[in-house]
C-alpha cells in the first residue's frame, strides 16, 4: 500500500471534526413384616442405602460359597479405598463355611456372638424370601436388626455395630438373582446415619429398576447422603457403569433430619429435584421436579446443617449474584462509523495472518517505543464447564486435554498483576521495543486463527482524541483508535482450542517509517493479550428481536418450535397445526416467550414453559436462572431437546 494511500485510509477511518469523540462498550411401607414404625409408600413401597466398599466376591448361589477377601482388598467400583482391618465399623467379612466347634482351638479372637451353624448364603436367601412381596414387586428391608431369621442365626444386619462390611453387598447380589423385577424397596426404621454401610452403588447396580424407595425414620442428615442414588449428582463410577436410579418416582425421607436441614420446605424440595429429575412423589406428597428452575429469593436456606461448607460457600456466591441486565440489547460490535469498522477489520486480518504465518513480520507494525504483555488465565470458564467442553469423551473438542499452560507460565511470560508481585518480574514481562515484542511472541506456541469465519470474533473500536502529544507546539494532540477483539484460535501442534481477548491502541503510521514501508496503515502503540480456556461467544451475540404480537392463527402458521423429546410431558397442539406444541391456557405472547427461550437454551417445550412460569414470565429472570443452574450442572439431560 502506498504511503499516501495508507495515510488517507487512516484519516478516513477517523470521525469528522464536527463529531464528538465517542466511547462504547461491548457489548415405608404399609405391609412390612418387621416391627417398629413404618415408612410409607404408595401402592408399591421401598427404600435403599449402601457402603462404598463393595468388593464382596460372592460366588454363584449353586455352591453356596463365598470367596474370602485377601489381605489387600481391591478398590470398589467407585475407586474407594478398602476398609482398614481394625478401623471402626470394619469387622471381618462373611464366613464362607460353617464355624468350628467352640472346643476347637482357633488363632483368631472369639466373636461376641455364636457363629452360624449353616451356610451363610442360605440363611440370607431365607431372610430375603420372607421379605419379598411378589404382588407388589416389593422388597421390605425395614427394621432388619429385629429380623427373626438373622437373630436366630446370630447374623448382624447391615448398619449394626460389628456387622460384616460386605453383608449389604451379599444381600443385593442375592436379591438381583432372586428378584430381578423389584421396583419397590423399603429400608425404613434401620437407624442408619449414612448410606455407606449399605453399599449404595452395588445396590443401584443390582436393583436398577427401583421406582419407589423409602428411607423413613432413619438418621440421614445431609443432602449428599442421597447422591449415590442420584443418576445426576455425585461421583461417577470408575467402571463407567450408570449410577443411581434413573426411574425413581417416589421417595420417602420423613423422620430424617435432612428433611428440615435446609430451613424451608422449598429448599429441601429443590435439593431433591436436583438429584432426581423423574421424581413425582416426595414424602407421600405430589412433587414437581421443575422446582429446580424456581428463583431463590431467600439466601437463609443456605445456612442449614445438611450442606457441607464447600457447597454452602458455592451456593452463597450463586445466591448473591444479581441477574445481568444490560441497558441496551447486545449488538455485533460497536463502531463510530463504517469507515472505522472497515479499517479495524482490515488491520485485524493482516495482523492475525502474520501472527499465524510470519511473526517476524510483525516487528514493523509496532512503534519504536511500544508496550506488549500477555497473561494466561488458567481457570476453566463456567460456560465451558456447563457445556462439558473438554470433558473426557467430548467429540467436539477432542484435543483439549493436550493443552499445557506451562509453556505460557514462564519466568518472562505471563504478566498477571494479581499474582505477579515481584517488581523485577513485572518489569521483565513488559516488552517495550519491537524486537522484544517479536521475541516474546515467537516464544509462544504456534496458532491458527479461523479468519475465514467471522462468527468466531467480536470486536469494538472507538477513537481517543488528543491522546498523543502534538507533533508541533500549539497543534492539537494526535487522535488514536482503541480496538478490542475477542475470539478463539487453535494452538499448534496440540490442536487444542483457546479463547483470547486482545486490546490495541493504534496510531497513524509516520511517513517513511518501517510500518509504512511494510504496508501497515498504522502502528501499534500498545498490545495487551489475555489467553484463557475456551468458551464460545454466544453470550455476546445479538439476541433475536422480539416478535410482534400476532393473532393466534397467524402465530400458529409462522412459529416453528423445536421438536419435543420423545416420551416427554404431553402438551396441547394448536388446532389446525399438526405437531405445533402449545400448553393449555398459554397466551400468544407467552407462547412467543417459550419459543424464544427454547431457541436460546435448547430446553424442551415443557421445561421452557416451566422455567418461565416459575419466574413470573419474566424472560430475563428465567434466562438468568437457567444460566445459573446450568453452570452448577443442576439441569437434568432430559430437560434438553434430544439430538441438539
Amino acid at each position: 500500500m502506498p504511503p499516501s494511500a495508507a495515510a488517507a485510509l487512516f484519516a478516513k477511518a477517523l470521525p469528522q471534526a464536527s463529531g464528538s469523540g465517542g466511547a462504547g462498550a461491548s457489548g415405608s411401607a404399609g405391609k412390612g413384616r418387621a416391627g417398629g414404625q413404618r415408612g410409607g409408600l404408595g401402592r408399591t413401597r421401598g427404600a435403599g442405602a449402601a457402603h462404598m466398599d463393595e468388593d464382596i466376591g460372592m460366588s454363584d448361589g449353586s455352591d453356596g460359597k463365598v470367596r474370602r477377601r485377601g489381605r489387600q482388598a481391591r478398590s470398589g467400583p467407585m475407586g474407594e479405598r478398602p476398609t482398614q482391618r481394625n478401623a471402626r465399623n470394619a469387622p471381618a467379612v462373611l464366613p464362607d463355611k460353617p464355624a468350628r466347634s467352640s472346643s476347637v482351638p482357633t488363632t483368631s479372637k472369639p466373636k461376641s456372638t455364636d457363629p452360624p451353624t449353616q451356610n451363610t448364603i442360605d440363611i440370607l436367601r431365607l431372610f430375603l424370601l420372607a421379605r419379598y412381596s411378589q404382588p407388589d414387586r416389593m422388597l421390605n428391608m425395614e427394621n432388619m436388626a429385629e429380623d427373626p431369621v438373622l437373630k436366630e442365626h446370630k447374623l448382624l444386619a447391615p448398619g449394626q455395630p460389628g456387622a460384616p462390611a460386605n453383608m449389604a453387598g451379599a444381600i443385593w447380589k442375592l436379591a438381583k438373582e432372586m428378584f430381578p423385577d423389584v421396583i419397590s424397596l423399603s429400608l425404613a426404621n434401620n437407624n442408619l446415619t449414612s448410606p455407606l454401610v449399605l453399599s449404595p452403588y452395588l445396590l443401584c447396580t443390582s436393583l436398577p429398576n427401583i421406582e419407589n424407595v423409602s428411607f423413613a425414620n432413619n438418621r440421614f442428615a445431609n443432602f449428599r447422603d442421597m447422591d449415590p442414588f442420584s443418576p445426576i449428582v455425585g461421583k461417577q463410577r470408575n467402571d463407567k457403569k450408570p449410577k443411581g436410579w434413573p426411574n425413581l418416582k417416589e421417595l420417602v425421607l420423613t423422620g430424617n433430619p435432612v428433611v428440615h436441614s435446609a430451613g424451608t420446605d422449598t429448599a429441601y424440595q429443590r435439593e431433591m429435584a436436583r438429584r432426581f429429575a423423574s421424581l413425582r412423589t416426595l414424602d407421600q406428597k405430589p412433587f414437581d421436579p421443575s422446582i429446580a428452575f424456581s428463583a431463590r429469593p431467600d439466601s437463609s436456606v443456605l445456612d442449614g446443617p445438611g450442606l457441607s461448607s464447600r457447597v454452602k460457600s458455592e451456593k452463597a456466591k450463586a445466591a448473591k449474584r444479581e441477574p445481568v441486565v444490560f441497558p441496551v440489547e447486545p449488538t455485533s460490535g460497536f463502531f463510530e462509523s463504517d469507515g472505522a469498522r472497515d479499517f479495524v477489520a482490515q488491520f485485524f486480518l493482516k495482523f492475525f495472518d502474520a501472527y499465524d504465518n510470519d511473526r517476524a513480520a510483525l516487528g514493523a507494525a509496532y512503534a519504536p517505543i511500544c508496550t506488549f504483555s500477555f497473561h494466561a488465565d488458567t481457570a476453566h470458564p463456567a460456560r465451558a464447564r456447563a457445556k462439558k467442553i473438554g470433558h473426557k469423551g467430548d467429540k467436539r473438542f477432542p484435543n483439549q486435554h493436550k493443552l499445557d499452560w506451562k509453556q505460557y507460565l514462564t519466568a518472562d511470560g505471563s504478566r498477571n498483576l494479581n499474582r505477579v508481585k515481584n517488581a523485577d518480574k513485572r518489569v521483565k514481562t513488559l516488552k517495550v521495543t519491537p524486537a522484544d515484542v517479536v521475541n516474546s511472541i515467537n516464544a509462544l506456541p504456534k496458532t491458527k486463527h479461523p479468519l475465514e469465519d467471522s462468527t468466531k470474533f467480536v470486536w469494538d473500536s472507538w477513537t481517543l482524541p488528543n491522546l498523543l502529544p502534538p507533533a508541533q507546539p500549539g497543534a492539537e494532540g494526535e487522535t488514536v483508535i482503541f480496538a478490542s477483539v475477542h475470539g478463539e484460535f487453535t494452538e499448534l501442534p496440540s490442536k487444542g482450542v483457546l479463547s483470547f481477548d486482545r486490546n490495541f491502541i493504534l496510531a497513524p503510521a509516520p511517513a517513511g517509517s518501517p510500518a509504512q514501508a511494510a504496508g501497515w496503515p498504522c502502528i501499534i502503540l500498545s498490545d495487551m493479550l489475555t489467553l484463557r480456556g475456551y468458551s464460545d461467544l454466544a453470550f455476546s451475540k445479538p439476541r433475536p428481536p422480539p416478535q410482534p404480537k400476532q393473532p393466534a392463527a397467524t402465530a400458529a402458521s409462522t412459529a416453528q418450535p423445536p421438536a419435543a423429546v420423545a416420551g416427554g410431558p404431553s402438551v396441547g397442539a394448536v388446532p389446525g397445526t399438526p405437531g405445533q406444541e402449545r400448553a393449555e391456557g398459554v397466551t400468544d405472547e407467552q407462547q412467543t416467550l417459550i419459543l424464544q427461550l427454547q431457541q436460546v437454551t435448547r430446553l424442551t417445550y415443557h421445561f421452557a414453559h416451566m422455567c418461565l412460569a416459575q419466574n413470573g414470565w419474566d424472560p430475563h429472570q428465567a434466562l438468568s436462572q437457567f444460566q445459573a443452574l446450568q453452570a452448577q450442572g443442576s439441569i437434568p439431560p432430559e430437560a434438553f431437546v434430544a439430538g441438539v
